[in-house]
């Protein structure tokens, strides 16, 4: 068994002699777990890999989803309310020749929503967003997908910032701290060319590449998308110490495709609930976690009550919301960063 202790905040264990799935969750997590694997948490997820599902009891989730026209995945998840959740997940035999494909599954479709959900019982905030940190503040980095978090986040490198995570952070909204999420960076073919004083190993290139030409063809037979990444750590392609530590949040950028480069948004009465709103929208793992309760009217109407009432939380404290179109960013804007966030445009 695996434990890893995220900040304190949860804990998520990992039964398996399976080497592939020990192997992806530590390279997944290890960097992220930095508290005592032995120390109690608010709720403990308990990841079971399995050869055949439990017979279900009163309570459970069980879902059989067919993944994009391919794959097959069987997973129950058990006491869900609880403190100790278990999610039970059915074994694959493509976990023999490919393991990410099941990796990416259970941990984006099953385990982080349901940590999502646990989170925010904590007051946690497990938001879509990337961040970066500079003299002692972090800013977060929310958006919908494809809008440019790790290209921005990593530009901001050139700026003196530094990395927190291009995709999810951890924010306690108790506190106002903002918890580095470092888990690797997914790495398309567009990325190698974007990516900001990036040196991209030949292998890894190699294999950017060749997934993309599997993409390719898997999305002409299939008829449907595919995005196949190739996981890099950070700090295997940039040089120096990249990653930075918790700090208290000092702005949120909501990124966006379109629109002036920065348009700040004062937080109050009359906005607060909207705001909140919008940023859920922008999140993906609350969707994963509505599908995987599907046709339960009672669980989304607390859950998504639950959540705006944590994200309005963060949103009040940081007093403003900045939307940020990355596209209209000049080198001058991302050199002052910090001052537009903050709304000193």
């Amino acid at each position: 068994m695996k434990r890893y202790n995220f900040y304190g905040f949860l804990t998520v264990e990992l039964n398996t002699r399976h080497r592939g799935y020990r192997r992806y969750f530590d390279n997944e997590y290890l960097r992220i777990a930095q508290g005592d694997p032995a120390a109690a948490t608010a709720a403990t997820i308990r990841v079971h890999v399995v050869d055949d599902l439990p017979d279900a009891r009163p309570g459970d989730i069980v879902r059989h989803t067919r993944y994009k026209r391919l794959f097959t995945y069987r997973t129950l998840v058990r006491g869900l309310e609880t403190d100790q959740v278990d999610i039970y997940f059915g074994r694959h035999w493509v976990d023999r020749v490919y393991m990410n494909a099941i990796g990416v599954f259970l941990q984006a479709q099953v385990l982080e929503p349901v940590m999502y959900y646990k989170l925010l019982h904590s007051g946690v905030l497990f938001m879509h967003a990337a961040g970066v940190t500079k003299d002692g503040e972090a800013i977060a980095l929310p958006a919908y997908g494809g809008t440019g978090k790790t290209t921005l986040s990593i530009a901001l490198l050139a700026q003196g910032f530094r990395f927190l995570g291009d995709d999810l952070l951890f924010v306690d909204t108790t506190s106002g701290i903002v918890h580095p999420y470092p888990r690797p960076l997914h790495i398309f073919t567009y990325n190698v060319r974007s990516l900001v004083g990036a040196r991209i190993p030949l292998r890894y290139r190699a294999a950017v590449y060749g997934k993309n030409a599997i993409r390719f063809v898997l999305e002409r037979v299939l008829r449907t998308e595919f995005l196949i990444s190739t996981r890099i750590h950070a700090d295997e392609i940039f040089p120096g110490d990249v990653f930075g530590s918790a700090a208290p949040v000092g702005g949120i950028g909501f990124l966006r495709k379109d629109g002036p480069a920065t348009t700040t948004v004062d937080v109050g009465d009359d906005n607060a609930r909207e705001l909140a709103a919008e940023v859920a929208r922008s999140a993906d793992l609350n969707d994963s976690m509505r599908d995987l309760v599907s046709g339960d009217a009672t669980f989304d109407e607390r859950f998504t009550r639950l959540e705006l009432d944590v994200i309005e939380s963060l949103l009040r404290r940081a007093g403003r919301l900045t939307y940020v179109n990355t596209r209209a960013l000049t080198d001058a804007d991302r050199a002052r960063f910090a001052d537009l966030v903050h709304g000193q445009g």
